[in-house]
């Protein structure tokens, strides 16, 4: 009865015999009390709520979690990218274990949706920076796409002795710092993403995390920009923004400086400042991964 009254490939209900054998199934079910939710919820979007659901494969499953992140972030439906084919089930689990996951950018499509109470604005000054070409235009749009994203959790400063939490970079970290290609300050832990030079040491760290991972190259990764930073801490990454330390961004300022910032003590997502690009300083960073 229920095959009779169900589309051969969508599920949906069509023609008036259909829909009274269903409705007849439905009744009885109903009076015998054994309907489930996800039965009830497929009946009102007249759907057979009989039928065996397909189950997602990972990509879908993956594109799922961040559409749901986003609904609950924004308080509305948002459709993202299909997954790009590289960013297999097997390729994800090895970025997982350096505490990597894929994160979706909505590009300028952000810019019109209706922000949550608590998001964190970018602050004033970086527009005007924009306006007066000391930074890129555009800098404020993080480009539409997918990006495996770093997620391991920070540290507040301690003297130049911290170390974030959990890092699986430490081990790619202290190779660098053994043969001498990065170097540190004298507290600088040998594992530590702090006091390593943007303009040029950080670039080795993205070659060694390429070749770990074995599915991209070292030019898709770069420092996250401050707009990345800023967005992944509002809808992804609880954690970014907590702690008093400071980060390296992506963005050049002018000829011979970059944007640091993130610090607690200072703002937070909303924290933007101006350090020489080749400065050896106790600031950290986190590569991000492009797919676009």
């Amino acid at each position: 009865m229920c095959e009779k009254a169900v589309g051969a490939v969508s599920g949906e209900i069509v023609g008036d015999t259909g829909k009274l054998a269903l409705l007849e199934d439905f009744v009885v079910k109903l009076r015998k009390d054994v309907f489930t939710v996800d039965e009830m919820k497929r009946f009102l979007r007249r759907e057979n709520p009989f039928a065996t659901p397909v189950p997602m494969d990972f990509r879908e499953q993956t594109v799922a979690k961040v559409e749901r992140i986003l609904l609950k972030r924004f308080g509305r439906k948002i459709t993202v990218d299909p997954l790009p084919e590289i960013l297999t089930e097997e390729n994800l689990r090895k970025a997982a274990k350096f505490n990597f996951q894929p994160v979706f950018s909505l590009g300028d499509v952000l810019l019109a949706l209706d922000k949550p109470k608590n998001w964190v604005a970018i602050p004033g000054k970086f527009f005007q920076w924009e306006r007066n070409g000391k930074i890129a235009s555009g800098s404020a749009i993080w480009p539409r796409g997918w990006y495996l994203a770093d997620f391991t959790v920070g540290v507040d400063y301690d003297d130049g002795r911290q170390i974030f939490q959990n890092d699986r970079l430490s081990s790619l970290i202290e190779g660098l710092r053994k043969t001498g290609r990065v170097g540190k300050y004298d507290k600088t832990p040998m594992g530590s993403r702090f006091a390593i030079v943007p303009d040029s040491e950080w670039l080795l760290v993205f070659t060694e995390l390429a070749n770990e991972l074995n599915f991209f190259t070292a030019k898709q990764v770069s420092l996250e920009s401050f707009a990345a930073f800023n967005v992944i801490g509002n809808i992804y990454d609880k954690n970014r923004g907590k702690f008093n330390m400071w980060e390296w961004f992506a963005d050049s300022f002018e000829d011979s400086y970059r944007l640091s910032g993130g610090s607690r003590g200072y703002g937070g997502l909303a924290y933007v400042d101006i350090d020489w690009d080749g400065c050896r300083d106790d600031i950290a960073g986190r590569p991000l991964v492009s797919f676009q």
